[in-house]
């Protein structure tokens, strides 16, 4: 059997042993790291809520405005037709315009040759 002083001894080794393989202000360390990461992911967390507010509001969140500009651009579709139409419509005139121009200085020609005519052959 081990005498008081040798079981005090072999505790005090084992209490050195276990201090010796502690880590020294390493779970302070740890405990710290924690709770910034924490702090980040409620930060994250936030930022998120913040986006999802911008994406899915209601009355003018992005999906919303995307679906308003799908909207005018089918109706923008819708009414091309008629646009087409009209453009080719406004050609027709121009073209009539050009046409129209071309008689009236047939006529312009034709009366400046007869006054010219009548003034120096009669």
């Amino acid at each position: 059997m081990a005498t008081q002083k040798q079981l005090m001894e072999t505790l005090i080794l084992e209490i050195a042993s276990m201090k010796s393989k502690l880590p020294n202000g390493e779970l302070k360390l740890i405990q710290k790291s924690l709770v910034d990461l924490e702090k980040g992911q409620l930060d994250i967390k936030d930022d998120v809520k913040g986006v999802q507010k911008r994406l899915f509001n209601p009355d003018n969140g992005l999906i919303v405005e995307v679906n308003k500009n799908t909207e005018r651009m089918d109706d923008r579709d819708a009414k091309l037709g008629g646009w087409l139409k009209e453009i080719e419509h406004f050609h027709g005139i121009v073209a009539w315009k050009k046409n129209v121009q071309k008689g009236l200085w047939m006529i312009y020609s034709a009366v400046i040759g007869i006054i010219i005519k009548l003034l120096f052959w009669s």
